[in-house]
């Protein structure tokens, strides 16, 4: 397994400082970048990092894989099996995570809301456990 990080900064206000990552597996490619989200119409905005996930080949893949994510300098999800996720993907297909998806779990990862509503921010992921079929 490859992994490769690129440090940047996150633009919307926050300071944080994240790794961008990025895994290659058994023809499946992992990565992610920060995006924001403003849903008026939900009442919802918030910042998240969402994964894209290709498939490189001409398989069918099952790629599992579970998230160990940091929230305030202490880990949320450490030795919580609830966290692990399977995405199936078609020869060539890719799955990206967007704001508000309720059908496909395991695309996104919380960061932060706006400071008036919460303080609470990520402070550091890792994409972890990852398996190919």
């Amino acid at each position: 397994m490859k992994l490769h990080i690129t440090f940047f900064s996150l633009l919307l206000g926050s300071g944080s400082l994240f790794a961008q990552k990025s895994i290659n597996q058994a023809g499946i490619k992992i990565t992610t970048t920060p995006i924001h989200c403003d849903v008026p119409s939900e009442g919802y905005q918030a910042d998240l990092i969402a994964l894209t996930i290709t498939n490189t080949t001409n398989e069918v893949k099952n790629v599992s894989y579970s998230f160990e994510l940091y929230y305030d300098n202490n880990c949320a999800t450490c030795g919580h099996d609830e966290y692990l996720y399977t995405q199936t993907l078609q020869p060539k297909q890719s799955l990206q995570g967007v704001c508000l998806d309720r059908n496909n779990m395991g695309l996104t990862i919380f960061d932060h809301m706006p400071a008036h509503l919460t303080k609470t921010q990520l402070t550091d992921f890792n994409i972890k456990s990852v398996t190919v079929q």
